[in-house]
């Protein structure tokens, strides 16, 4: 039998942990406590199910796996019979989960609310440092979060409240909050969200694009608006309100191909592998998707789309993609290439503004 308490152990001498209340919550809290006895593995291209009973040896592995995050459900539990296509909840990877945790600065005492509470695993660990009674998960699923409900009683975590709730809206009986965690990223921060903070408190939320799955905004709230700057680049699946993006399907036909502009690439798609080119691409194109494929890149919105592959680009729409993300490109090149840390976010009740280095020359962020 594989040892659970040892691979916890050896889980947390490689993480390094530095903040020694996340050390301590780490070793005390059982993450196999909250990891189904079923769990959702790639293979062959789609989820299938791996279970417990089956191999005891691989499950235990991958929930100490540092960096590995445990898909949970799929397809909102209603997978197909031959296989599961869309992972819909998790158990973060370790990494991920004290990264955030340290970007918290959470407190003793502190009210905390939880946007997703998924297994209820890292609603423990807030537990182990602001007490059970101060926590407040909310779940959109029911049978997610009767799971979590369930994996912190028989933990020993039964004094944190799991709701069945939109995350988006908060949770406004227990407001002010002096933190709010995410662990669903978001697009937008819901208002909600900065209405229910008090001033001086937190919002820690996995932030994305259409065109960029990572970042962590960390942002203080005051005077009903909340910022700050992006301290990491984490990726979390959508909460389930903010799912919608440019689907290449709804744009892109044989008509529209025939119908498309060619032109030499005038741009270095090898930039956008730097993730810090990606995040800030992103930034002035929010509401564009982009994905690499067999060599080539693809680019859509609402109402075009644009290919690149083999020194060619072929657009489609009104609008010029890849030229668009070119230019994009050049200015973040101008700017000295920086950082995904170098950027922030303001949020007001008028919507997002994100800025480089200095929030009063900010542009408005483009609705994803």
């Amino acid at each position: 039998m594989t040892d659970l308490e040892e691979l916890r152990a050896r889980a947390a001498e490689t993480l390094d942990i530095t903040e020694p209340w996340i050390r301590h919550a780490f070793e005390t809290v059982p993450r196999h406590e909250f990891v189904p006895g079923t769990v959702w593995v790639v293979d062959g291209g789609v989820y299938r199910p791996l279970r417990r009973a089956d191999d005891p040896d691989r499950w235990a592995r991958m929930v100490y796996d540092p960096a590995r995050a445990i898909t949970t459900q799929v397809d909102d539990g209603a997978p197909a019979p031959t296989g599961g296509d869309v992972p819909t909840s998790s158990i973060s990877a370790p990494a991920a989960v004290v990264t955030m945790l340290a970007e918290l600065d959470l407190r003793p005492g502190h009210w905390v609310l939880e946007i997703g509470a998924g297994t209820g695993y890292n609603a423990a660990l807030l537990a182990e440092r602001a007490s059970a009674g101060r926590v407040i998960t909310l779940e959109i699923d029911p049978h997610v979060a009767d799971g979590a409900r369930a994996a912190l009683h028989r933990a020993g975590y039964s004094g944190v409240t799991v709701l069945e709730a939109d995350g988006e809206r908060g949770w406004r009986d227990g407001s002010p909050y002096d933190r709010l965690v995410a662990t669903a990223s978001v697009t937008s921060i819901p208002q909600a969200w900065v209405e229910q903070v008090r001033p001086g408190g937190l919002i820690l939320a996995p932030f994305r694009t259409a065109f960029c799955s990572h970042g962590l905004a960390r942002l203080t709230v005051s005077d009903g608006r909340a910022e700050g700057r992006f301290a990491g680049a984490v990726t979390f699946m959508a909460v389930r309100g903010q799912r919608a993006r440019p689907r290449i399907d709804g744009v892109f036909s044989t008509e529209s191909w025939e119908e498309s502009r060619e032109s030499k690439a005038e741009l270095d798609v090898a930039l956008l592998a730097d993730p810090h080119a990606e995040f800030a691409v992103g930034l002035r194109l929010a509401e564009v998707a982009h994905w690499p494929q067999d060599g080539g890149h693809w680019w859509c919105s609402r109402d075009s789309w644009a290919y690149a592959a083999d020194g060619a680009v072929h657009q489609w729409g009104p609008r010029n993609l890849a030229d668009e993300t070119a230019e994009a490109l050049t200015w973040w090149e101008g700017a000295g290439r920086p950082e995904l840390f170098d950027f922030g976010l303001t949020v007001t009740a008028d919507g997002h503004r994100v800025w480089l280095g200095d929030p009063s020359e900010a542009w408005p962020l483009p609705a994803a």
